[in-house]
């Protein structure tokens, strides 16, 4: 984080005035942005060594996450879209002594700090380093499992990333993703930063990556002509949905789209090819720092997620993609140190040089025929289409294969078949099973399924038949 503390100061002394970030309430140049970081920063001299950030995201998360870093204690983001019990247990897990929020934060029954310090006329310091902050992944289990980085594995992947995206000072960043994610931490806040370039933050735009209404943020796509942007595939697909719908086109500025989280659609990336959106896929995970490799602009290969980042060293060991490099994080808090090689637990291949996912390694499926079925390959067809929120390929007792689907709005059973006829035999569903997005636990915030979750549903559901002929049905 050295380099983007320098960033910082560098910016506020040579571009005092040019704009830094931005949301729906207040707006920061880099003078005023290095002199709020500066004084909640010394405002935090007594403080605890374990600070929260209970704000969901824009300008007083940047100043907040900044501060806390440049004070030297760990930082602990609490996500918003976390259930009361994940955040109650994020707090305790972590030992937070304070947090910073408005005045609601005081329902977590901690002191509470103001995102707003006054204003001493301070000079940002010199970070000192030794800084961690936590990121808390919800896991396949929905229990929240902290994820402890510090300077060695942020300055890495910031840095790498720099070299990837090629920011520059000209560069206006709209930020989506939550905050409380360590991507658009790097890519939202630190990136802008060594590069001087500017934020925007729409909160409507993220509630709409979670799946409220899209409006905002095609809205903030034709107000911002923002030039980079991160998106979930899910997000990306709506969008598309609303340009061939007659919306606006997505903006000529626009020169770097990354899109991640989960597998996306080959058909959505080829839409967006044609509506010369340009996307570039990614993959990480929180344990390698938020990202291991990544297609660069102007030069992405469909059906990889590009290249390795510089740093790292990535093996393919029994199918499954291992790393190794300064990113990976420190270890789990309250658990054992890392590794020295992590094992992501996903199965991958490279191609031509480029790392291609094939899938969580404990998801796949086998059938009674040997088959081995990768249930993002068949998920990933259906939730190209706009109705569907998210879903789930469970294997049955009986050894066929039924899919769990989270609708937005209905759609029929012919639907779902005809968005997997291009998928051989094996691998086709049986039968789906029709669900509720806001069934407790079924999807994870960015629409990826719960597994456990969708299997109690697959047990239970009423199923409606779509290939009777499907090999996954025989023995």
């Amino acid at each position: 984080m050295h380099e983007v503390f320098a960033a910082l100061a560098r910016n506020a002394a040579q571009r005092p005035t040019a704009p830094a970030f931005r949301d729906e309430a207040q707006a920061l140049d880099w003078r005023a942005l290095a002199a709020r970081v500066a004084s909640l920063s010394a405002a935090l001299a007594d403080a605890p060594p374990v600070i929260g950030l209970a704000v969901p995201g824009g300008v007083d998360f940047v100043v907040a996450d900044l501060a806390v870093t440049l004070s030297g204690r760990r930082f602990v983001p609490v996500p918003f879209f976390f259930s009361p019990e994940q955040q109650a247990h994020v707090l305790a897990d972590a030992e937070v002594g304070a947090i910073i929020g408005a005045p609601r934060a005081a329902a977590f029954g901690l002191p509470v700090i103001a995102p707003n310090a006054p204003d001493r006329g301070a000079d940002l310091p010199r970070y000192g380093g030794g800084a961690t902050r936590v990121i808390y992944t919800s896991g396949s289990s929905g229990r929240p499992k902290g994820v402890v980085l510090g300077d060695r594995q942020l300055s890495g992947s910031v840095m790498a990333l720099a070299d990837v995206v090629g920011a520059t000072a000209g560069d206006k960043h709209l930020s989506v993703l939550p905050l409380a994610q360590l991507l658009e931490q790097s890519c939202g806040v630190f990136l802008p930063i060594l590069a001087g370039a500017e934020t925007v933050f729409s909160a409507g735009a993220t509630f709409a990556l979670l799946g409220g209404p899209v409006a905002p943020f095609l809205a903030a796509m034709v107000r911002e002509n923002p030039t980079t942007s991160l998106v979930a595939p899910t997000l990306l697909a709506r969008w598309l949905d609303a340009i061939e719908a007659g919306g606006a086109p997505a903006p000529a500025s626009l020169r770097f789209v990354a899109v991640g989280g989960a597998l996306t659609p080959p058909s959505v990336l080829a839409r967006a090819e044609l509506h010369a959106i340009p996307v570039c896929e990614g993959y990480g995970l929180s344990e390698c720092c938020a990202v291991v490799a990544m297609n660069p602009p102007n030069d992405a290969m469909a059906g990889t997620v590009g290249r390795v980042l510089d740093p790292l060293d990535v093996k393919i060991i029994d199918g499954e993609i291992t790393v190794a490099g300064p990113t990976v994080m420190q270890g789990y808090l309250n658990g054992a140190a890392a590794p020295e090689r992590w094992h992501t637990g996903d199965n991958g291949h490279f191609h031509e040089g480029r790392l291609v996912v094939e899938g969580r390694r404990d998801a796949l499926i086998v059938t009674g025929a040997g088959r081995n079925i990768s249930p993002e390959w068949v998920e990933s067809r259906v939730t190209a289409d706009p109705r569907i929120k998210g879903a789930a390929l469970c294997h049955g007792a009986d050894d066929s294969l039924v899919l769990v689907v989270a609708l937005s709005t209905p759609i029929a059973p012919t639907d779902i078949a005809a968005l997997l006829t291009d998928l051989p035999a094996y691998a086709r569903p049986a039968a789906v099973i029709f669900a509720e997005p806001k069934h407790p636990g079924l999807l994870f915030p960015a629409g990826t399924p719960n597994r456990a979750v969708a299997a109690d549903v697959a047990r239970s559901g009423a199923r409606f038949p779509l290939f009777e002929n499907s090999e996954a049905c025989l023995t």
